[in-house]
């Protein structure tokens, strides 16, 4: 693909321009995603500074297309704007030619960001959260002395602070939640604050084998309905680890999948759904034959639960379907935008970076990302098919590509 000298010196300067910038927006990406985790999870210094190599590859498939359209419009806007494009032509080179070595920094990105989606990104990203719950103890702490509040929504209880000095928790009161049902959905929900416990220090110790939190205190003070205060207890209080901390929440993420794992997840996702389906059947068939009226209502409640078990269950299929297309296409995006590169920057005709970087990143981020996220969204909706909504960006860079190179070749 590279058989002339002119070819390999513009794909070699493609690649120091693509490796320069790809250096500085990883590295604001990475700035970002390190504020975010370490606002998420309370991380401290050393936690940072052990997960910031395993947060690099997760950036990766933002920034590479990105960088990919950049190089493009820089190097082959300089060509333009030395006059050497004019130069080839009035030496009866061909203009494709030229449009060669974006071809082959398209392909070379492409691959290496569906490498990386493959399976680096979801086994760093599993790394990441293990490093980052490696001692749930000190996370928990981190929490409370950022929020000075410890919750979850799927955990009955939510434990605030007044200050954490060292180890040690000061003015603490735990709230344990009471349970309803919902209405609606039939899913069972937490209300109110039926048991408030109030000491005036505690500390925290963690049993992450058995999922458990122990609050240890020498006095605790409970108030109820009927306490109201004058009941005292001495000795530790246990609740179960909120799964933000015991990493359940982390390991059922999407983004620790690998790519090739992704189908039989769908399948297990849908055993599940056909069991929820036959039990449902199931009841539905008691409901029609029970004449008492309390226990058809009780019975309706269940319909009610399955509604929403079935709903979860189906956008959970839905968002697993769409990460099968997301990840190809986003590295598809990389060659995609390696060859609208070549002749917007060509048609440019400039050599400065500002310029370049105005040229490109506008255009990408107003088309090509809304594009992305609204027809990802509605394929999990289901308002259209769902290989269609991930792929649509591709699909309309792709033709936009196509008719400008079809333009500068005629040229």
């Amino acid at each position: 693909m590279l058989g002339t000298t002119l070819n390999r010196m513009i794909f070699w300067e493609l690649v120091r321009v693509f490796l320069l910038s790809l250096g500085t927006l990883t590295s604001l990406f990475l700035i970002a995603g390190v504020v975010d985790q370490a606002s998420k999870q309370g991380l401290s210094i050393g936690q940072i500074v052990r997960i910031v190599p395993l947060l690099i590859p997760s950036m990766l498939p933002l920034t590479i297309p990105a960088t990919t359209l950049f190089a493009s419009c820089v190097v082959y806007g300089r060509l333009a704007h030395d006059n050497e494009v004019i130069a080839l032509k009035a030496a009866g080179v061909h203009l494709f030619g030229i449009v060669k070595p974006a071809l082959l920094l398209g392909l070379i990105t492409t691959g290496t960001t569906l490498y990386l989606s493959h399976s680096v990104i979801p086994n760093t990203q599993k790394l990441l959260y293990v490093q980052v719950l490696s001692d749930p103890e000190e996370v928990i702490y981190n929490m409370l002395r950022r929020d000075r509040c410890l919750r979850h929504p799927n955990q009955p209880y939510v434990v605030y602070v007044r200050d954490v000095q060292g180890q040690r928790l000061i003015d603490v009161v735990i709230k344990q939640r009471e349970k309803a049902e919902d209405k609606t959905t039939g899913a069972t929900v937490y209300t109110g604050y039926g048991l408030v416990f109030r000491t005036p220090e505690a500390q925290i110790r963690v049993d992450r084998d058995a999922g458990l939190m122990t609050i240890i205190s020498n006095h605790f003070v409970i108030y109820d309905k009927a306490a109201m205060g004058t009941t005292t207890q001495a000795g530790p209080i246990t609740r179960p680890l909120p799964d933000s901390v015991s990493g359940k929440d982390a390991m059922q993420k999407i983004s620790v999948i690998p790519w090739d794992q992704l189908p039989r997840r769908i399948a297990q996702v849908e055993l599940e759904l056909a069991e929820i389906l036959r039990q449902r059947s199931q009841t539905q068939a008691a409901v029609d034959q029970v004449e008492d009226a309390q226990l058809r209502l009780v019975l309706q409640n269940e319909m009610r639960n399955y509604q929403y078990q079935i709903d979860m269950k189906s956008r959970q299929i839905r968002n697993l379907q769409a990460e099968i297309h997301m990840r190809p296409a986003i590295a598809v995006s990389c060659l995609v935008f390696a060859l609208i590169g070549c002749p917007v920057g060509i048609w440019a005709n400039r050599a400065d970076y500002l310029s370049t970087f105005v040229m490109c990143f506008l255009p990408t981020l107003v088309i090509y990302y809304p594009l992305l996220l609204a027809g990802a969204d509605l394929g999990k909706n289901g308002r259209i098919p769902i290989a269609l909504g991930c792929w649509l960006a591709d699909i309309v860079m792709g033709l936009l590509a196509v008719l400008l190179l079809w333009r500068l070749l005629r040229r």
